[in-house]
């Protein structure tokens, strides 16, 4: 059975999620999480395809979360509201703020709006090449291509929203702290918007191996991360927080809530406790929410990280896809056609002849009226020849001056005059331009030469002025 999937490899784990449909909604319906940090990518490609056999599916869509800890996360204020422009702006400068060069990274973002001072407020995501092709060669290897790779944050959020909306208000900021194994998920975002994201090295393991450290660690965290939100983006204070991710994040509830001074609220795991693995209770230290969101939504809110391999994978999988459902059913119309009238072939051929007998007819009809509207044309054509001369010369004769001689004027095919003639002094030269190109019908009038010229012991002026002539 063909349904949509979501997988995360973290250097610790493996996560993967299905879903199906249940009732009106996607609802997970697999979930594992595999300790793989002893593993070759080879022995993980291997555990993938056992869990899809296992489940008996295969991937309709397969989405690869890419952990957030692996990914940079910068918040821009750029000054324009030109999206090609904002990708160029930022596509010169993302190297410079990361460790690495351009050609060894690969950046998405999302425009968050306006701020006070007009800005596009922007958040961008980094991250290097590296990261993701290490994952989709261990995907791809197991014979799974990938739609598309996104960031964890953005499955995180969605699934605190979808789960939450009735709580969220359009005008107040909300703090999202996901807990994963190693690292927490720190998240402010409004009604519309992911709008920061840090990621914290304290995760469920660190609360675990020494709660009263984890605890004064990740408290510590929490707060820095909204000083350094309310330094770079927005002083004001969120109205409510929620926690998701590992199963530990009952024991920050009270302790958050009385350090920050807001409710707090826990969100569900995604994934219910029929649909995870049996082999061990790993699952309970590890954050499932944005695989588990990303399986069951269409994410059209997400940040995409587009690989030129991807994009091209997936557009020739949907070319060859849409070739088959043509060819078949082309072929499909044809049997139907064949079994169809096989029984009137001679009836078809009569029907064929007595067509082209009539349309013979209707030819020799039809050519006769394009050689008429040819001669018609050629006509016209002619008359337009003619009438242009015509207007040209009787415009000429209401502003030609005194002081100007015409020697010959010629018209071209294409309507371009030429003026040739003497004047006595060149500024007459130059006055008669502009009157010319006063004239409504003359068009780009300029002066194409002018020569001094002694006759008959006088200086006179020769002169060529051009024009176009727009009826």
């Amino acid at each position: 059975m063909k349904i949509p999937v979501a997988l995360e490899i973290s250097e610790k784990y493996l996560k993967v999620t299905a879903a199906k449909l249940a009732g009106t909604h996607m609802k997970v319906s697999n979930c594992a999480v595999e300790l793989i940090s002893n593993l070759t990518p080879e022995q993980i490609t291997q555990l993938l395809q056992d869990n899809f056999q296992k489940w008996k599916i295969k991937p309709r869509s397969l989405l690869l979360s890419l952990s957030r800890n692996l990914v940079t996360v910068r918040n821009l204020h750029l000054p324009s509201q030109d999206k090609q422009e904002i990708t160029q702006m930022i596509d010169l400068n993302v190297a410079r703020m990361v460790p690495y060069k351009r050609d060894e990274i690969i950046f998405s973002y999302k425009l968050l709006g306006s701020d006070e001072m007009g800005y596009s407020q922007v958040i961008l995501a980094i991250v290097k090449n590296d990261s993701i092709r290490k994952q989709i060669k261990i995907i791809e290897s197991a014979g799974y291509p990938i739609d598309s790779v996104t960031l964890s944050s953005c499955g995180v959020f969605d699934w605190c929203y979808n789960n939450a909306r009735s709580e969220i208000n359009q005008t107040d900021l909300y703090l999202l702290l996901d807990i994963d194994s190693a690292f927490s998920d720190f998240i402010i975002f409004s009604n519309n918007n992911l709008l920061f994201s840090r990621s914290i090295n304290v995760g469920a393991e660190t609360i675990i191996s020494d709660k009263e450290t984890g605890m004064i660690k990740i408290l510590g965290e929490v707060k820095q991360s909204l000083i350094m939100f309310y330094n770079e983006e927005i002083n004001k204070k969120p109205a409510a927080a929620f926690i998701s991710g590992a199963g530990i994040k009952s024991d920050l509830l009270s302790t958050l809530e009385a350090e920050l001074g807001i409710p707090i609220k826990m969100l569900p795991n995604p994934c219910p406790p029929d649909s995870i693995n049996e082999k061990s209770d790993i699952a309970k230290n590890v954050s499932l929410s944005a695989v588990g969101e990303f399986a069951c939504r269409d994410q059209d809110r997400s940040i995409n990280f587009n690989l030129p391999e991807i994009q091209i994978r997936k557009s020739l999988r949907e070319k060859t896809r849409d070739i088959i459902i043509l060819g078949s059913f082309c072929i499909y119309l044809f049997t139907l056609l064949c079994v169809s009238f096989f029984g009137k072939i001679q009836n078809q051929q009569n029907y064929l002849a007595k067509l082209n007998k009539q349309y013979s007819n209707i030819e020799a009809e039809f050519r006769d009226k394009i050689d008429r509207l040819s001669k018609i044309e050629l006509v016209k054509k002619q008359l337009r020849s003619r009438e242009t001369p015509m207007f040209v010369i009787s415009q000429l004769q209401k502003v030609l001056p005194d002081d100007i001689v015409l020697t010959s004027v010629n018209i071209d095919e294409q309507n371009k005059a030429s003026l040739r003639g003497q004047a006595v002094q060149l500024a007459d030269v130059f006055r008669f331009s502009g009157i010319l190109d006063k004239v409504d019908h003359f068009k780009n009038v300029q002066e194409k030469s002018t020569r001094k010229k002694r006759v008959k012991d006088k200086d006179l002026t020769e002169f060529e002025i051009v024009f176009n002539v727009e009826l």
